[in-house]
């Protein structure tokens, strides 16, 4: 059992950052404490009330390790108390699938979503599919550590073949969109997928990933709206709110199911021109 003092309370049900890079000097994120406070100051504006901090895991960012993240996190929870900016913190980390990452993570080597050893956040690559990652997700699940894909939405394979996503999340896995692929960031493709996912239930959580205060600042109010547009204010209420509470106490979200892009999906009352 975790001591209590590595893991922040969950207050209820409020709106959570499950993904950003808000720790600095550790990753591609934030460069600095400026800027992590910056980051602070955005997101609570902005209606956010905690924050999961993701750096990096990967061979490009090797040494992220637990305890090093857990520094990280309790320096920058001191700052945000002097600079009296009220925002939660929790740790995690946006672990790249490695075939000895299961065992680094049962070992306390390497962290979970608010260190609970029991639902991890996994980078989701944007250019390719790792062989055998199917299989990758069902060893995890086999094992007691549930997934959270970091933005698929992304993959530009899967837009091309949906069912292989479809596949994952029948399987267990949760997928986590980025906001700024609903607003438009990366482009109309990736919108138009992004929206797709959410009328087919195959988006659990959306996420900021933000690594700094500046284009993709810390928000989620904008993408908040539009995914009330498309699929309602109670769905969008549950993963904005409901389920990222529940990952961060350990729980698996009791979703509803996702409907394949072959079967037609319910008449959704549109206030955006999306296709």
């Amino acid at each position: 059992m975790l001591p209590d003092s590595t893991i922040n309370p969950v207050k209820g049900l409020e709106v959570i950052d499950l993904h950003c890079h808000i720790l600095p000097g550790l990753d591609d994120g934030a460069q600095g404490w400026t800027q992590s406070l910056e980051m602070a100051r955005i997101a609570a504006a902005d209606g956010i009330c905690g924050v999961v901090c993701t750096p990096h895991f990967s061979t490009v960012f090797p040494a992220n390790y637990r305890a090093t993240i857990l520094a990280a996190v309790e320096e920058l929870r001191t700052r945000l108390r002097k600079a009296e900016i009220r925002l939660e913190l929790y740790p995690g980390c946006e672990l790249s699938p490695q075939y000895n990452l299961l065992e680094r993570i049962e070992s306390g080597e390497l962290l979970t979503i608010n260190d609970n050893r029991r639902i991890a956040l996994i980078e989701m690559p944007s250019d390719l599919i790792t062989p055998n990652l199917g299989k990758f997700f069902g060893m995890m699940r086999g094992k007691g550590i549930d997934t959270v894909l970091a933005h698929p939405e992304r993959n530009y394979h899967l837009m091309k073949n949906p069912s292989v996503l479809l596949e994952w999340i029948q399987a267990g896995v949760m997928v986590q969109m980025t906001a700024a692929s609903l607003t438009g960031y990366y482009g109309h493709a990736i919108r138009d997928f992004s929206v797709k996912l959410l009328r087919h239930r195959m988006a659990h959580f959306v996420a900021t990933d933000s690594h700094s205060p500046g284009r993709m600042a810390p928000m989620l109010s904008k993408a908040r709206a539009i995914t009330e547009a498309i699929i309602g204010p109670e769905e969008a209420h549950r993963i904005f709110c409901e389920y990222a509470v529940q990952v961060l106490r350990g729980e698996v979200p009791d979703v509803m199911p996702a409907i394949s892009f072959e079967r037609k999906t319910p008449t959704i009352r549109r206030i955006f021109p999306f296709r």
